[in-house]
């Protein structure tokens, strides 16, 4: 049983690696390399006809972008940081009312109740 959910759980953190490098080395280097574009653009114009124009709107285009990829990296840091310790409050709650339920004594009526109310919510293909 161990074994299989190794197995299982082995995606997640190829996936959750990826997500690592990009968050970490991709996305820093996207946004910087867009600001140093925008800036790059918008120092050295006099815009004076509509060519001068589209650059200056090309210039704030990659600020726009490199100001949002920034937002994203940061929104994303802070709202996973934010579920995680939503998440470990709420196993912490329901390890307290596993561990109050083991205590008290349950009939096996009531016990068998459970397992076929069970039974007829969960269906058998996703119990395994």
């Amino acid at each position: 049983m161990e074994n299989t959910n190794r197995r299982a759980l082995r995606p997640q953190i190829r996936a959750r690696g990826r997500e690592q490098v990009f968050y970490r080395f991709f996305l820093p280097i996207a946004v910087v390399a867009n600001l140093a574009l925008g800036i790059f653009i918008l120092a050295g114009l006099n815009p004076t006809g509509w060519v001068s124009w589209l650059e200056v709107g090309t210039g704030a285009l990659c600020c726009l972008i490199a100001g949002w990829l920034a937002a994203a990296a940061w929104s994303k840091t802070y709202w996973g940081r934010a579920m995680a310790n939503q998440v470990a409050t709420w196993r912490r709650i329901a390890e307290t009312f596993f561990v109050w339920i083991e205590d008290t004594p349950i009939d096996d009526e009531a016990l068998l109740r459970l397992k076929s109310s069970l039974d007829e919510v969960v269906p058998e293909a996703t119990r395994r």
